[in-house]
Formats: C-alpha cells, structure tokens, sequence
C-alpha cells in the first residue's frame, strides 16, 4: 500500500513540476513574442487562447491523479507530449532571442568610417611611423585635415596636386612615406598590380564620420517606397566606406503586390550630389559616405530614396552559404576563378554567387550584362527565403549570417511592422526588372581628376523609362 501511494505521490510531485514548468515556459514564450512584435494582433490573440487552453489541458492531466486505467494511460500520454512541448517552447524563446537580438544589432548607421595609410616602400628601413621623425611625407591636397592633424608627428609634410605623381614620388624615393586614403589606394591596386608587393602600411588611420539622418519615412504598410539596395566591394566591417559596386533600387508597392528592381550601373557618369566640376562615377559615390551614394541616385531618377540596405562580400557570402545556396541562370559559359558556370541553369554557392555577381569582363556588354545578374542575384535569394520550408530549417542559421553585415537606415520598429503587415496578408509579388543603359567612353572624374577612366555616358531614355515605372509604381497603378 505505501509503494502505491509513493508511486501516486511520484507521479503527482513530476506532474506538479512539469505543470509549473509548463506553465512558466508558456508565460516566458508570450512574453518574448510579444516582445519581437511581429505576429499581427488578430494572431496573436487567437496564439494566447490556443496556448492557454492546451496549458489548461495539460494541467488537468498532469496534476491529478486518476484511478481509471485509460485516463492513467491518458495521463503518461500527456506527460510525454508536456516533455515535448516544454522542450519546443525552449527552442522557440531560444530562436527568438535571437530574432530579437539581430533585430536590437541591426546596423543604423550612425557614423561611417574611412581609413588612410601611411605607405612607405617595401624596402626602406622604416618600421613605424615614430621613425619617420622629420622625415618627407607627402598626401594628396584634398586629404581631410583632421587626418594630417591626427598624425601629431613632426614630419616635412608635402601637398601633391596629383595622385600619380604621389605614387611617384614615393617610387622615386623624392619622399620618405606618403599618406593615402581607400580610394587612392584601390586606384593604385587596379593600376598596378605589384603595388602592394613594393609597399608596407606602417599605419592605418580611422576617420569617423557621424551620418546625418535623411531618411525619408513614410508607412511602408499601405504607401509604396524605395529602397536602395548598395552593395559595397569589401569584406569585414559594414561601416568601412568603399565603392558601391551594385547600385539596384527597389520600388516596393505593397497595394498592388509588384516590386520593381532598377539597376544603375556603376561606372554611369553622373554629377556627384552637391559637388561642381567633373561628372563621377557613381560606384566612387559611397566613398564619401552612404548619404552620397542615396542623394546622387535620387538625383539620377528623381525621386526619394526612402530606406537603404547596405550590403558587402561578406553579407553575400555568408547569406547564400546558409540558406543552402541559389539558382540562377547563365546566358552562356564562364569560368570566374574556381567558380565553372554553364550555360542554363546553376546551383551557386555563397562564393560562386558573389562571383557570378561581380564578374563584368567575360561578357561582351561587361557592366550591364553584371546588373542582370546582380538583380538575379537578388531574386533568387528573395525567392529561396520565401519559398519552401528554408526560413523554419535554416532560421538561426540566416541570423547568423545577417547579424553584424548588413545596415540600414529602416528603424526595428518599421520592420517589425512591415513583416506584421505581410504576415496578415500573405501577399506574393509580381518583380519585374528594368536596367539603365549607356555607352562606354574615358573621361576625368571628380575624385581623379587629370586621369582618364572609363565611364558610361547615360542614355537619357533609359533614365526617362525608370523614371516613368517608379513614378507609376509610387502612384498605385500597376506596371505589369
């Protein structure tokens, strides 16, 4: 008699702690989902009635203890599936906290950084920049000023008009060291290619700059609105400045389900926002900040950029890794690197799919021929992460992925609501996509002027055409 009712006992005491547990575990994952704010009210009301009936069940079951022999074998049932749900409600408060942990990491830009070097050659003697005491060094005339005051050397510094003879005279050992920025540095790498074999970086130099807000907020629930889509050639911190080499606006009309993809090409010669003097091409505009890179589109199509998602190597790779790779179609073969693309259809991995999107010299058309397969880029990820079961297999996986290497200037609360939105309606979009044009020339650029670079002059159709879908798209009429 005593061993049946410690047995009862047994039993009752498990079924009391797996209730209070369960119930504990119930209270934490409402919380934290009301928290994350992204399941539509509606939704979430009829989520706390189903959870807090199967709570109710489960309890009942598990707290009392019953002499029948099917409701015993009822109860041991709901012992397991309470082990089972409590275990689920832990992953689901674990995945979560993630979601919301991303969401808290999510990169607005504040402030964006540029780095300068100080070069000496490969050869000299010199191993810090302490060493160049009174030494020569020359730096390009346009070089910010609180990048020379933030060396505090004492140093014969030199202002070079001329980034070429900057280079030269540091080859031609007229000067100790010279002081150069990213965007002279990644001109003397395309222009030789034993540059960096013939110097050493004895010093890199950050340069924070505070962004200041121009975003152009609207309610992206029921109001169509752009967004810059600017991906940068670097890999590592998301906040460095560099060349927007994929420039691709996205009109997005949630009332009519269509969005619109429209890629610039990044060598377009166009008039840098707020700058006089020689044209530019667009991919130098993020050198000088993202804010740059968002004015001189808008300029270009007339138009508000409302948000941005700044993008890298790093972002792509990673991205398209996790989520178990992509498809996309080649009009023809080619070899970038490792990466064999056949003509047809080709399962790309994160490293082949950032490839595939760069490569501009294996086509005939070079850069427009890489818009289109930017933009395919674009569409089957869109299409790989809204499709099939890879959001619920790869879910943590992605966040990972997106955590740290993305910014943008869309606030928690916008995108929470814009997923809320989506989830309440369910919609699936139409894309269509459309590519500005031009034609290849050389030309001085504002940010080398005195050299000759290969551009690509607009076709002011083009530009006309992309005006006229976005304007189309902003007013609610349908464009496909």
């Amino acid at each position: 008699m005593d061993k049946k009712e410690n047995k009862k006992k047994k039993v009752s005491i498990l079924g009391i702690i797996l209730g209070i547990l369960l119930l504990l575990m119930t209270i934490s994952l409402i919380v934290i989902i009301k928290i994350l704010d992204v399941i539509p009210n509606n939704y979430f009301t009829m989520l706390i009635v189903i959870l807090t009936i199967l709570g109710i069940i489960l309890n009942f079951f598990l707290i009392y203890n019953f002499k029948n022999k099917f409701l015993k074998f009822i109860k041991v049932f709901f012992i397991i599936v309470s082990i089972i749900i409590i275990i689920a409600y832990s992953f689901g408060i674990y995945y979560l906290n993630k979601t919301i942990n991303l969401f808290e990491n999510i990169s607005i830009i504040k402030e964006e950084v540029t780095n300068y070097y100080i070069v000496v050659l490969d050869t000299s003697i010199y191993q810090e920049p302490s060493d160049l005491y009174e030494k020569k060094l020359a730096y390009y005339e346009k070089t910010d000023e609180k990048v020379i005051n933030s060396l505090k050397l004492s140093l014969d510094y030199i202002s070079e008009t001329d980034i070429e003879k900057l280079k030269e005279s540091l080859y031609n050992q007229e000067v100790d060291a010279i002081l150069i920025s990213d965007i002279i540095k990644n001109k003397y790498e395309e222009d030789d290619e034993n540059f960096n074999n013939n110097i050493r970086i004895i010093k890199t130099i950050e340069i924070k700059n505070e962004i200041e807000d121009i975003t152009k907020r609207v309610s992206i629930k029921n109001t169509p609105f752009n967004v810059l889509i600017s991906g940068i050639d670097a890999y590592g911190d998301i906040n460095k400045t560099s060349r927007n080499d994929v420039n691709i606006v996205a009109t997005i009309n949630p009332n009519t389900n269509e969005i619109l993809l429209t890629s610039i090409p990044r060598d377009y010669y166009v008039q840098l926002h707020g700058t006089t003097g020689y044209k530019d091409k667009l991919t130098h505009a993020s050198y000088y900040g993202i804010n740059m890179a968002v004015e001189t589109i808008e300029d270009i199509l007339d138009t508000d950029i409302n948000y941005y998602v700044k993008v890298n190597f790093t972002t792509v790779v990673d991205l398209v890794t996790e989520i178990g790779g992509i498809e996309v179609y080649a009009d023809q073969n080619v070899n970038i690197g490792t990466c064999k693309i056949k003509e047809g259809y080709n399962k790309l991995d994160g490293k082949c799919a950032l490839a595939f999107s760069r490569e501009r010299h294996s086509y005939a058309d070079g850069d427009r021929h890489r818009g289109r397969n930017q933009q395919q880029v674009i569409i089957a990820i869109f299409n790989k992460l809204t499709s099939g079961t890879t959001l619920l297999t790869e879910y943590t996986n992605i966040l990972s992925a997106l955590d740290g290497k993305f910014a943008t200037n869309m606030d928690t609360k916008e995108i929470t609501n814009y997923i809320k939105y989506e989830i309440n309606d369910l919609k699936n979009y139409k894309i269509k996509t459309i590519q500005l044009d031009g034609y290849g020339s050389m030309g001085e650029t504002y940010s080398y002027p005195g050299q000759n670079l290969w551009i690509m002059i607009p076709y002011e159709d083009t530009i006309t055409n992309a005006k006229n879908l976005i304007t189309k798209m902003l007013n609610n009429e349908s464009i496909n």
